[in-house]
C-alpha cells in the first residue's frame, strides 16, 4: 500500500475524456510545502441543522470493500467498483453513474485511514454523473457506503476543498494511517474546451457518523 501511495505522490492522472479527472499528487512543487490544513474548510450547514462530531467513534462493524454509495440529501445511489492505479494512473469507471474505490485505500468501516472514492462529474454521452453535485454537499450531510458483506457505514460531511488540477492534490488525501474518514474526489470549476477537462478538483471529506 505504501508503494502505491509513493507512486501516486509522484503523479496521478485519473480518467480521460470530457469528464477528465486529473489528480497530480505532489508532496512539494517548486519548494512549496504541502498544505497542513487539508480538509478543514467548512461548508455551510443548513439553518438549525445539528453539527457533526468528527471524533465520535464509529459503531462496531466489519470493514469491507464498498459496493454502493448513497447520498440521501441528493437522492444519489451509485454502484462502487474497485479501481487500481496503473503506472501512477488511478482508474475511474467509464460510466459516470458509477464511482471507483481505490483498492489500495482503506475499506469502508476501517478504524483508520482514508476511504478514497473518485468519479467522473459528467460525460457528453451520459450527462451528469453520481458526483455531479458534490460541491453542493453541506456540513452534516450523510453519505452511506454499503459493503460487500451486506452492512452499511455512515459518514457525515465535515469539509470541502477545491484544488487547481495544475497545482495537484496533497498526498495526505490518500493517508492510510490517520483517523478514519471518507474522501470523495471529482472534477469541477471552469471547463477547458480545448483540453476537454475541468480545471479544478472538488474534494469532500466526511467522518464516521
Amino acid at each position: 500500500m505504501r508503494d502505491s501511495v509513493r507512486r501516486l505522490a509522484g503523479a496521478v492522472t485519473i480518467g480521460a475524456g470530457l469528464g477528465l479527472l486529473l489528480v497530480a499528487v505532489l508532496a512539494w512543487r517548486g519548494g512549496r510545502p504541502v498544505p497542513q490544513s487539508f480538509g478543514v474548510t467548512r461548508v455551510p450547514a443548513p439553518a438549525g441543522s445539528p453539527q457533526p462530531h468528527p471524533s465520535k467513534p464509529a459503531p462496531p462493524a466489519v470493514a469491507g470493500p464498498p459496493v454502493t454509495l448513497t447520498i440521501p440529501s441528493q437522492q444519489v445511489r451509485a454502484r462502487v467498483l474497485p479501481v487500481a492505479d496503473v503506472g501512477g494512473v488511478l482508474q475511474v469507471p467509464d460510466d459516470p453513474a458509477q464511482v471507483g474505490w481505490w483498492n489500495a485505500s482503506a475499506p469502508a468501516g476501517s478504524s483508520r485511514g482514508s476511504v478514497v472514492i473518485d468519479g467522473h462529474v459528467d460525460s457528453a454521452v451520459s450527462g451528469p454523473g453520481a458526483l455531479f453535485r458534490l460541491d453542493e454537499l453541506r456540513t452534516g450531510d450523510r453519505i452511506v457506503l454499503g459493503t460487500k458483506a451486506g452492512g452499511t457505514r455512515s459518514y457525515a460531511v465535515t469539509g470541502r476543498r477545491v484544488y487547481r488540477k495544475a497545482a495537484g492534490l496533497p498526498p495526505e488525501l490518500f493517508d492510510s494511517a490517520g483517523p478514519p474518514r471518507l474522501v470523495l474526489i471529482s472534477c469541477g470549476g471552469p471547463f477547458d474546451s480545448a483540453a476537454g477537462s475541468y480545471l479544478d478538483n472538488i474534494v469532500v471529506f466526511a467522518a464516521p457518523a
